[in-house]
């Protein structure tokens, strides 16, 4: 069971809200600041709340600059023009443009991508970057497949039905039918992420939580995990179509 708590701690004369997530089955602390601002701490059930007031403040300094790190990012409209780099499982792709019917496809290093020249430049980036998720999708299926019915095998679940979406916070959820969402954003990241997310989400096949017993698997089926967990903290604000 837990219960959720909302209280606030002070750094530089400002307040900062943080949301304390008790829970019976954690055996120790963890703060969390989410890309959004957010400020998760999630502690014990016998934790005092003065305890936890005093590890959050404690941690306030390191809160305030994660905030202002997550703020001062600047999402640039990622552009479709000729010459232009893109990255398909940290492959980078230059892009060539033609005019042509809507239709994009990688061969040989690069993203080619037509687009019929009677349309306004806006449009005619819309639709680039349709184009291209429609393909990225399609190959990038194919490739998180393989994983998916690698890592079923090794966890010993049955194989679950892999669906990509475009989501702008989930990097991936499991659905009530035995299957998985991975995030297309994804393939816009080095292969490996998108294997540890397939690996995230097959062990939530075998365990709906977070608990030891959940990271141990994950641990024994890629040891190397906790490595793309930084990279995705670090740089996953990036990936975007």
């Amino acid at each position: 069971m837990f219960h959720i708590m909302v209280l606030s701690i002070v750094w530089n004369g400002q307040h900062i809200l943080i949301e304390i997530i008790y829970s019976d089955r954690r055996r120790s602390w963890a703060i969390e600041v989410k890309t959004t601002g957010e400020v998760l701490v999630r502690v014990p059930c016998a934790v005092s709340e003065k305890k936890v007031m005093e590890i959050a403040q404690s941690k306030a300094e390191w809160i305030a600059k994660q905030q202002v790190k997550f703020q001062t990012r600047e999402k640039e409209l990622r552009r479709y023009a000729d010459g232009d780099m893109i990255s398909f499982f940290g492959e980078q792709l230059i892009i060539a443009r033609t005019a042509g019917p809507s239709r994009a496809e990688i061969s040989g290093g690069y993203l080619n991508i037509s687009i019929p020249d009677s349309f306004s430049p806006d449009d005619a980036e819309m639709i680039a970057r349709d184009v291209v998720m429609l393909l990225y999708r399609r190959l990038g299926t194919t490739v998180l497949d393989a994983y998916v019915e690698k890592y079923a095998g090794l966890a010993g679940v049955i194989k679950p039905k892999l669906r990509m979406r475009l989501q702008k916070k989930k990097w991936g959820c499991c659905t009530p039918k035995n299957g998985i969402i991975i995030n297309a954003r994804v393939l816009l990241a080095p292969r490996i992420v998108a294997e540890y997310l397939v690996v995230h989400e097959i062990v939530h096949l075998r365990y709906p939580h977070h608990q030891k017993a959940y990271w141990s698997e994950v641990e024994r089926l890629m040891p190397e995990y906790r490595k793309v967990e930084i990279l995705l903290k670090d740089d996953g604000w990036k990936w975007e179509f």
